[in-house]
């Protein structure tokens, strides 16, 4: 098993639209991926459009400790693709912040064992440094950030590179977490702003070659598939995206390349 956490520390860059869309993208090559909506605004729960029994989220591994293989009996098949299936969010996962969490940042992590996934997603809030992104990343592998082409989403990138560097160094849970890259969403392609070519320089001045291409071009229909709950790539109008998604899974799985194609 793969685990990824997708994370930002800014609102609105993507985070959700990156990790569903490198699940489909997985799961149409035969791949067995599981989706971790750890946001207490459950959007890829909604988008995915799974129906959720009543308290059966991920914040019933958050918040008690004999979770060991919970992930497995909590998952949900979505109707995007049967080898997808996902933990879904709540909002009432946003009270376990302040929550005293005795060992609390292992339990995600110890929810894993035994899932029959090759790879796991998860799917962060943009918190710093809380009792959430502290167990994602405890159970990750690897992390990628989300960023718009402008200034704010560039800060949150950088401010979430800092605060995994400060886990690396002061965490003794997965010191070994390392940075897979930088997607970048809503890329302006038809016409490249001034702004966003400033932006984009800034990263790779600082970043190299953590910057993923190709970027995630702008397009209507993926607000439109999140307000159907469906998957852009359903969607001639979609294909682009579909084939932005494509790219970055070859760079991100290589050994995945072929299956399914």
């Amino acid at each position: 098993m793969q685990t990824l956490t997708v994370a930002s520390e800014k609102g609105g860059v993507g985070k959700t639209t990156v990790t569903l869309g490198l699940a489909a993208e997985l799961g149409r090559r035969g791949v067995r991926v599981g989706v971790i909506d750890l946001d207490p605004r459950s959007t890829a729960t909604t988008w995915l459009g799974v129906d959720v029994p009543e308290g059966e989220h991920v914040g019933a591994i958050l918040g008690v400790d004999d979770v060991d293989g919970a992930a497995a009996d909590l998952a949900l098949v979505t109707p995007w693709n049967a080898n997808v299936s996902v933990v879904p969010g709540s909002r009432d996962i946003a009270t376990l912040e302040t929550a005293h969490q005795e060992y609390g940042d292992l339990r995600l992590k110890r929810s894993l064992t035994g899932w029959d996934r090759d790879v796991v997603l998860i799917d962060s809030p943009n918190r710093q440094g809380g009792f959430l992104i502290r167990s994602a990343l405890t159970a990750s592998d690897r992390v990628a950030y989300t960023t718009t082409p402008d200034e704010d989403g560039r800060a949150g990138v950088e401010w979430a590179r800092y605060n995994v560097a400060r886990f690396r160094q002061l965490s003794p849970l997965n010191p070994n977490l390392a940075e897979a890259g930088i997607i970048v969403t809503r890329w302006p392609d038809t016409v490249v702003t001034r702004d966003a070519r400033t932006a984009i320089e800034a990263l790779r001045e600082t970043a190299g070659d953590l910057l993923l291409t190709p970027f995630i071009p702008e397009r209507v229909i993926v607000r439109s598939a999140r307000a159907g709950e469906v998957w852009w790539g359903d969607f001639d109008r979609g294909a682009v995206v579909a084939d932005a998604f494509t790219q970055l899974a070859d760079a991100l799985w290589p050994d995945t390349k072929e299956t399914g194609r």
